[in-house]
């Protein structure tokens, strides 16, 4: 099996998303020119275009209207159609099968280059027209969007990308495959991003996915593998398929003996990887079996193959797929016509008004009614797809006895020149093939079904998941296992791609039983995250699953691979082969924890949750709202609490960066949609916080708020907190959960559905914490328990089992801390006597009193002296030797500057500390601080000119005017009198202060582009000038000093639209949650006084 390495895979992609934007743009225009929207037709058009425009403009009738919403379809599908038309020909050249018509030999693309120049046509207008016999379904002369010409630059801009792609490529099993996928990236990516509800059009694009081909082959192996190596054991073929398992329990006893009688299903089929796959395994069969390649080709098309898919144009890649796969392995295109493939798309919606479709029935009374039939069953197909139900009490006629009376109804609509017909009559033939193998039950259904979430479903999906499927309804894909076991014979297997959540997660707890009550499980491999090559996969957690549709008998054995520590794909695709192999009885998974599957599982052991409860924590419904880091606030007033958050490893005190705008619980925290105030209960009680991803790392949790992607756990009896610490603490909590739960966030009930023996780890935690668990403190400047002192440390000493002093600390941070502290800043453990906290940190915060004579009054400082204040270097050095004390020396000095990372490759220092404050001292506190830096540096872009740094809590508008007209007007008369001297450098640094003074002024005034907007607050209550409110947030005061472009260096901060939208219109006009927005001043004052009045 050939298949796309990852430096051509890549290429492909940004080949096919290129062509994707230069085939849309070449569709707009020309059908721009044909006037398709337009109620008349262009003066300048020809007859022959003329009757273009009539047919296409059928054609959007059909794909939605004479409308915005029509024309962007149709602009989608002649694109489509052009560049596939394109890329099919060249799949076809460079595997030597386009074929003369007349003389029946394969003729090469250059070739048919010359032959295109000589009758002056386009080179794949006539390579389509060479593979129209081959292929009638696929290249259709006379289909209209194929007949549109791009304009000449379009066609060479298609033609260069298809050119550049490696040959290579066309000759992997796997390419055409990744050519839709990469296709739809960019439409995919608008859909999520537009966060609008899932279906028609949209689901194609979301849920398309291209199928690993390890994944192919390995259900494959052992489903229709396994079926060929029951009859015939002695087979070469095993040898070949190195994922099949022999230790899987499998009954074949209801599945055909003779290969003509197999039928293969997929009904999802995409590109029809697993088609092409099939196939080529059929194809082996039946050469063992003596068939010749010929009639053994046209029977795998003709009898065992069979696909259904939502999408109309992954259809016509599977069927070219097949048919390509089917030339290159011997059925010769020039001596007799390839069977059509049993593939049909039955996410074809009947567009049509009911009274014009029944048109097509030309009169004929009964045909009218089955087509009436039809209209219901498939009016809102580009949604349901194969989860349309044709066996429901459905009384259809003989599919052909009806086609025949169609095809006899349409000639005569067609000969009376109804274009209607013409295009109606092919989305009718379409519905009547796919009810055709709707209809069918099959041996084998093997698929990768789509994944959606409920939350995401729009009303007509999730209305319809909710009438027919009420316990698989929180995904399609649970939903498509059932459908999938519904188009099985009795006894039949369906082997698919799919989610893992639903395995273990208690919402799914009634469809998980009814599947192990009704249903025999052969073999489950879990492949956790990182399964696919693809990016479009990221966060996909999955697991390939083969179930038969019939009850497991008494004692019957799952068998279980996992091989989800594997990180890559193709890491798990090798460990696939040689796994352990583990094997539980299929009834016994009834009597674990909500009837999770579990390979291993002691269900005699006390559970976790006997002894504690677990709390979810507390969902804002508009975070850069609701949420700031603590920093960002001085006073917490009667607005903000502390609000815990995760962490990244396990630590006694972490995830104490930000504060939650509670406002006693009766602000906006009561109206956000989406708010959800859980976990209160853990609020004032001590407990284990734990993140609930990744390795589920845990920290002490002190009473306060915590969020949503955290949980709490609140033992009952206090005194068994230090147990349930060490155990949440130690790898083998980690490990108990992922035996019963993989997901990537882990629900708050799961986290305490493990086993727990109180007895060791109450020995654990009195040989650990004799004298009790640690007091909260922090040597992190971003954690509120934080002690305020630049070097001063509390560490846990494991010989004693307390918390002691510490090393004097001479990490990243020591700076960091000194210069907030010169500037005036004072961190919450100073300022609140109240705080819990260790006694060993308290200590450390009252050595802090003797820094603060060191604080600057206005929180403005200037690298070079201003104000006769001095260099902010030389103040800084002060305060450092008294925090440091004797340890203070220039070698210690160093030792910061390279802690703080400031060194050149070859491990030498950038510079000194002053340089060090002027050029990179900014960029590295917005990194710390999480991009939202409380200390600002302002300067006028030139390394020996203006630059201060400021404390942002003190900048009010007072504090703007004092910088602007006394340290920058200082350094402004400075320069003229050096310009007056005629000092080097002087003319510059006067011109680069004026123009900072300008910015600056700017700011104060507040004219957009430079004001403020707080999206929450109306527009009276928006900020006039400079006037910034606290409580507002880093993030959008920083952005008038962003716009004026005076920072030392950009933070990393965005004002897109936030996710989510408002109850009510907010300060945009709108419920979205824009932020770039910006009103002039009059707008804002004449709000005030329509407010006041």
């Amino acid at each position: 099996m050939t298949v796309l390495s990852r430096e051509d895979r890549g290429a492909l992609d940004t080949a096919v998303q290129a062509a994707r934007r230069v085939a849309e743009a070449g569709a707009r225009n020309a059908l721009s020119v044909l006037g398709i929207c337009d109620e008349k037709k262009p003066p300048h058009l020809t007859l022959e275009q003329a009757e273009l425009r009539r047919l296409l403009r059928v054609e959007l009738r059909r794909l939605g209207g004479v409308n915005a919403e029509g024309f962007e379809a149709l602009i989608r599908a002649v694109a489509y159609e052009q560049w596939h038309r394109m890329l099919f020909a060249r799949f076809l050249a460079e595997n030597d099968l386009l074929f003369h018509p007349t003389y029946k030999v394969a003729v090469t693309l250059a070739e048919c280059g010359e032959i295109a120049r000589e009758e002056n046509r386009d080179l794949f207008e006539l390579a389509a027209e060479y593979a129209e016999w081959m292929l009638p379904g696929i290249f259709r002369q006379d289909d209209p969007l194929l007949s549109i010409r791009y304009a000449p630059e379009d066609t060479a801009g298609l033609h260069s990308i298809l050119s550049g792609i490696s040959d290579l490529t066309f000759l992997a099993e796997d390419a055409l495959g990744w050519t839709y996928q990469f296709w739809q990236t960019e439409k995919k990516k608008e859909v999520n991003v537009s966060e609008r509800k899932i279906e028609g059009y949209d689901l194609c694009a979301v849920t398309q996915l291209f199928t690993e081909p390890y994944m192919v082959q390995f259900l494959l192996e052992n489903t229709l593998g396994a079926w060929w190596l029951s009859l015939h054991p002695e087979s070469r073929l095993r040898s070949e398929w190195v994922y099949y398992k022999e230790q899987v329990q499998h009954d074949f006893s209801t599945w055909p003996t003779a290969i003509n009688d197999l039928r293969i299903l997929d009904p999802c089929c995409g590109s029809g990887h697993f088609l092409v796959r099939a196939f080529h395994m059929l194809l082996a069969m039946r050469q063992e079996l003596g068939e010749d390649d010929e009639s053994a080709i046209a029977a795998i098309i003709g009898k065992n193959l069979h696909g259904l898919e939502l999408d109309p144009r992954c259809i016509q890649i599977a069927t070219f797929a097949l048919a390509l796969e089917a030339w290159k392995a011997g059925f010769s295109p020039t001596k007799s016509y390839l069977p059509v493939p049993n593939l049909a798309c039955t996410g074809i919606p009947i567009k049509a008004e009911k009274e014009e479709w029944l048109r097509l029935a030309g009169g004929d009374g009964s045909l009218e009614i089955e087509l009436e039939k039809y209209y219901e069953l498939f009016k809102n197909a580009d949604t349901l797809g194969s989860l349309i139900q044709v066996d429901s009490g459905e009384t259809l006629a003989n599919a052909e006895t009806l086609k025949k009376a169609f095809e006899r109804a349409i000639k005569k609509e067609k000969d009376a020149g109804d274009p209607v017909a013409a295009i109606f009559g092919e989305t009718a033939h379409g519905v009547m093939k796919a009810v055709d193998l709707l209809s069918r039950k099959y041996d084998c259904v093997v698929t990768n079904v789509p994944y959606l979430s409920g939350g995401k479903h729009g009303s007509l999906l999730k209305s319809f998941c909710q009438d027919n499927y009420s316990d698989a309804k929180n995904d399609i894909a649970t939903v498509f296992l059932k459908r999938c076991l519904s188009l099985c014979r009795r006894g039949g297997k369906v082997s698919a791609v799919m989610p893992q959540n639903w395995l273990f997660l208690k919402s799914y707890m009634k469809f998980r039983e009814g599947l192990l009550k009704q249903e025999r499980w052969d073999l489950l491999a879990r492949l956790g995250e990182g399964g696919f090559h693809s990016s479009a996969a990221a966060g996909a957690f999955t697991i390939l699953l083969s179930i038969s549709h019939t009850q497991a008998p008494e004692g019957h054995m799952l068998c279980g691979l996992d091989v989800s520590e594997e990180r890559s794909a193709a890491a798990k695709a090798g460990a696939l082969v040689d796994a352990e192999m583990k094997c539980v009885e299929q009834k016994g998974q009834l009597e674990n924890p909500d009837g999770r599957i579990v390979f291993e599982m002691n269900t005699n052991e006390t559970l976790l949750s006997t002894i504690s409860y677990c709390y979810h924590g507390l969902t804002s419904g508009d975070m850069p709202r609701m949420k700031f880091c603590y920093w960002e606030i001085t006073e917490l007033m009667d607005i903000w609490m502390p609000y815990q958050g995760t962490i990244s490893n396990h630590i006694f005190f972490g995830g104490n960066e930000c504060l939650l705008r509670w406002e006693h619980g009766n602000g906006a925290i009561r109206i956000l949609p989406g708010a959800r105030r859980d976990g209160l209960e853990a609020w004032g009680k001590q407990g284990v916080l734990i993140s609930q991803m990744r390795v589920l790392p845990s920290t002490i949790f002190k009473k306060e708020a915590y969020d949503n992607n955290t949980a709490v756990i609140v033992p009952h009896n206090p005194a068994h907190l230090p147990a349930i610490w060490c155990f949440c603490s130690s790898p083998e909590y980690n490990t108990a959960v992922r035996k019963i739960d993989q997901s990537l966030k882990v629900t708050n009930a799961t986290l305490v559905k493990v086993p727990f023996d109180i007895d060791h780890w109450t020995k654990v935690a009195e040989e650990q914490y004799p004298h009790g668990l640690p007091e909260p403190y922090s040597d992190d400047p971003t954690q509120w328990l934080f002690h305020g002192h630049p070097c001063g440390s509390v560490i846990w000493d494991e010989e004693t089992k307390r918390l002691t002093h510490g090393p004097i600390r001479t990490d990243a941070t020591v700076l960091h801390v000194a210069i907030a502290r010169l500037l005036g800043y004072r961190w919450p453990a100073e300022t609140d006597p109240g705080m819990e906290l260790a006694a060993e940190a308290r200590e450390w915060v009252k050595r802090c009193d003797a820094l603060l004579p060191f604080a600057d009054d206005d929180g403005i400082a200037g690298i070079p002296s201003l104000r006769g204040e001095g260099r902010l270097v030389d103040r800084l050095r002060s305060l450092l030797a008294a925090a440091y004390g004797t340890a203070w020396s220039p070698e210690m000095e160093n030792k910061l500057l390279r802690a703080a990372g400031y060194t050149k490759n070859d491990g030498q220092l950038k510079g000194d500390l002053e340089s060090l404050l002027r050029d990179g001292f900014f960029a590295s506190h917005s990194q710390l601080f999480h991009h939202r830096p409380f200390i600002w540096q302002i300067w006028d872009g030139r390394p020996d000119g203006f630059s201060v740094l400021l404390n942002y809590h003190k900048l009010d508008r007072r504090n703007l005017e004092r910088l602007i007209y006394t340290y920058l007007g200082g350094w402004i008369t400075q320069q003229r009198s050096e310009v007056a001297a005629g000092n080097p450098g002087s003319e510059e640094r006067l011109v680069a202060a004026l123009d900072l003074k300008g910015r600056l002024e700017k700011i104060l005034e507040g004219e957009k582009p430079y004001d403020i907007f707080i999206r929450w607050k109306p527009i009276h209550e928006q900020p006039i000038g400079w006037d910034p409110d606290l409580n507002d947030g880093i993030r959008l005061n920083i952005r008038p000093f962003v716009e004026a472009g005076v920072l030392r260096s950009t933070p990393k901060i965005h004002w897109r639209t936030d996710r989510g939208k408002d109850p009510v219109p907010n300060a945009s006009g709108t419920m979205e949650r824009h932020n770039d927005r910006h009103f002039k001043i009059d707008e804002k004052k004449q709000a005030r006084v329509d407010w006041d009045l």
